[in-house]
């Protein structure tokens, strides 16, 4: 699986709500695929303002810290 979250959701969304919907989305993502790949699913357009990119991003990360933490002693 890769993309998930739709450019127009980038475009008119707040950054607390990209990255609230992030962190909604990928955890049912984990849940329903052995694999996947958070993003847009399209190029980044120059129209997307950089701070809901950016929401996506340390929500992405913050995912995957989440998924991480404590799973081993090399994590």
């Amino acid at each position: 699986m890769f993309g998930g979250i739709d450019v127009d959701v980038l475009c008119k969304s707040k950054p607390d709500e990209i990255k609230s919907k992030v962190l909604e989305d990928g955890k049912r993502f984990r849940a329903n695929a052995k694999g996947y790949a958070i993003g847009s699913g399209n190029s980044i357009p120059d129209y997307i303002p950089v701070d809901s990119y950016l929401a996506m991003i340390e929500a992405v990360r913050a995912l995957r810290a989440s998924e991480y933490d404590g799973c081993c002693d090399r994590c």
